[in-house]
Parts: structure tokens; sequence; C-alpha cells
């Protein structure tokens, strides 16, 4: 059985890997440009399990286990600092209260913190204007290209067959079964087709077999600062009660990444840079943490959320295909579900359903028939 997998991605990655270990051997990737051309190398390398619905816990814990596990599998890199939603209104912790008992019924352990608790957390806020914050002890950062390089090499020692810089065009379909992708550099035949090529590219595959994919790619702008010695101890800070929700992170080599949800242009290209982007977005983060009124900031760069109606991805079986599946629309989540991206996709194509049962809730079906899950915990 040849698979093709549509897509270099983490989740195309995860995908063919999680297949190479139940038994497949015959797979072939093919990605438009190069390695995380897409929003697998633009993100800023940060997961969680603290979200909103159960599809989205229940996955994302599961797929924070898998990571785990794959720091001794695959020699991974990844640190579980947390994450720290703050609150500048007393009754947003309200809220958090609320979500923090959602959470520990799914086995994550987050807490509501005091001003004092938040400080101990991290040190330098600014605490006249905090009420007090939220903290996944969980949630966590990784190196985003180092572990997308140990796992393609694992992946092409296992003999995985990679079609770089290689655009799939359309699919090419006979009845109910796909039989081709043609390509840029020609038609590549497979028994098994998984689409996942970001938003737009999956959107616009998937029409040339008259399947309508909802997703759009929203513009998100993050501002990197020149390497400093640790700053920020959680993995990420969100500014929950600002409009657009401002986070800031330090990736492992020390660069201070800033970024915040603006409104812009649908599918605006990766080159429409915008001037008033940075002050907008550090603005409020230098109110909650002054010391980073001091940092230079290095450039900046345009990645998208590839964004669904209800910001949950899609997964599984396009019917009428009988050997069509995808993987795409995570709405900005793509990077912390690889692992659980791969089980499930594994799970549909050789066992006919996932092993885990509410990742049913997610396939493109719920579009059709108006069982849309919410989720209002979208950023970062």
């Amino acid at each position: 059985m040849r698979i093709i997998v549509i897509g270099g991605g983490i989740s195309g990655l995860f995908i063919a890997y999680e297949l190479l270990k139940r038994g497949i051997r015959d797979i072939i990737v093919i990605e438009e440009k190069y390695l995380s051309a897409g929003g697998s190398g633009r993100n800023i390398g940060c997961f969680r399990s603290s979200f909103t619905s159960p599809e989205h816990v229940i996955l994302m814990k599961r797929s924070i286990e898998l990571w785990l596990n794959y720091r001794s599998e695959l020699g991974l890199e990844l640190k579980q600092s947390g994450y720290l939603w703050i609150a500048r209104k007393p009754e947003t912790l309200e809220i958090f209260e609320k979500l923090s008992v959602f959470h520990r019924n799914y086995g994550i352990p987050t807490r509501v913190l005091s001003i004092d608790e938040v400080e101990h957390v991290q040190p330098g806020l600014n605490k006249d204007i905090i009420a007090g914050a939220l903290f996944d002890p969980t949630a966590g950062r990784m190196p985003i290209f180092e572990n997308l390089v140990k796992l393609y090499l694992k992946l092409k020692t296992l003999g995985v067959i990679f079609h770089f810089y290689t655009k799939a065009i359309r699919l090419n379909s006979s009845g109910y079964r796909v039989k081709s992708a043609i390509t840029s550099k020609g038609e590549i035949y497979g028994d098994i087709f998984i689409v996942s090529a970001g938003g737009k590219g999956t959107r616009e595959l998937l029409a040339t077999v008259n399947i309508e994919f909802p997703v759009i790619d929203e513009t998100r702008h993050p501002i990197i600062t020149e390497p400093y010695a640790e700053i920020l101890k959680p993995a990420l800070i969100i500014d929950w009660d600002t409009p657009g929700a401002p986070y800031v992170t330090q990736t492992e080599h020390g660069g201070i990444i800033f970024a915040r949800n603006i409104a812009d242009i649908p599918e605006a290209l990766l080159t429409s840079h915008r001037i008033d982007v940075i002050g907008l977005t550090i603005k409020p983060i230098i109110e909650l943490l002054p010391i980073l009124k001091y940092v230079n900031i290095l450039r900046y760069w345009i990645g998208y959320y590839e964004t669904t109606p209800d910001h949950h991805p899609i997964y599984g079986p396009i019917y009428p295909y009988e050997n069509l599946y995808v993987a795409a629309g995570f709405s900005g989540h793509g990077l912390m579900m690889g692992p659980i991206t791969g089980l499930l996709i594994a799970d549909w194509v050789l066992n006919g359903k996932p092993s885990i049962p509410i990742a049913e809730n997610l396939t493109l079906e719920r579009f059709k028939i108006g069982k849309l899950v919410k989720e209002i915990a979208i950023v970062g």
C-alpha cells in the first residue's frame, strides 16, 4: 500500500511517522516548498492543553504525553515551564476559576493565582494593573526547527520519500477513489491520499475534487528581539483582557517573541508587512512587564492561523471518497497537535476510526450537520 501525504509540515511528518510505526513502508511526502515552509516554521513553538472545549483538552493532553515520550524515542527537546494567563479585571478571575475546575476534571492541574503568587511565577510584573492569573504548569515550549529536523531525518532513515519544491496542483479521481496527485513535477500515484497542506493549500486542493473545505488563513505578525539571558520564566505570558490577547515568550536561544491578534486582510501575502504592528503588539506587554521596554527588536515576520469557523481542526475521511483523508485547519495549534494528529489519522487509515472517540466530533461532516464545537482560547 502506497500512502501519499501532501504537506511537509509537522502534521505531515507525524502522520508519516505514525504510519511507519504501524508497518507501512511505502510513504511519499509532497511539499510545495521546503521542510516546514508553512505554519510549522513560522509559529512560536509553544504547547498547552488548557483550552475550553473537551475535544481540545482531551486531544491536547494526549498530544503532550506523546511529545514527552518522543524526547527519548526521537531525541526531541521540550520544556514544561507553564502558561500564565494574566487577568487585568477582577471579574476575569471568576472565568478563570470556572476554567480551572473544567481543566482539573480532565486531569490538567491549572490553578488561579493571586497577585503575589503571579509575582512568584514571573518576577517583575506590574502588580498595579493586574488582578491575578490562571497558571497551567503542564504547558511549555520547544525549539521548533531542531525537533522538526530530527523527525525529518528519522523519517528519511526509515525510507520515507520526500518531494520538496513539488506543488500538488490537483487530485485526479475516478468514481469515489483518488487515483493520483497531479504535481508541478508530474503525476504521483497512490492508494491512500492524506492532505495536510495548511489552510488555503488544503482548501484549494480539495476543491479540485469538489469538496468545500471551510478554512481561511488569518495573518499573524510575530516580532522577535535580540537574544538575552532568561527574562521570562513561563513558556508564555498572555494578556487575556487586552483586545487581541497580546502574548510574549522567550526562545531557547534567548530571543523574545511578541505577538497579538490584529485585524488584517484575510489571506494577506506573507510579504504584507505593516508599520503599525510593532507598537500595537509590544505596548500592552511592556505595561505588564516594564523591563521589556529596554529590549532591541531584531525583525518581524508574517505567519497564518489556518482557521476554521469553530477554531478546531478538521480530521479524518473525506466523503464520498474511499481513500482520501485530511488533517488541517488547526487555528494556530498545529505544532502542539502534531503527535496526536499522526496517531488519529493513522487510526482512521488503518482501523477505520480513531482510538480516541471524541476525535470523531472533528470531521468535516460537522459543518454539514451544523454541529460545530466551541473554543474561545485560540491564542498562543
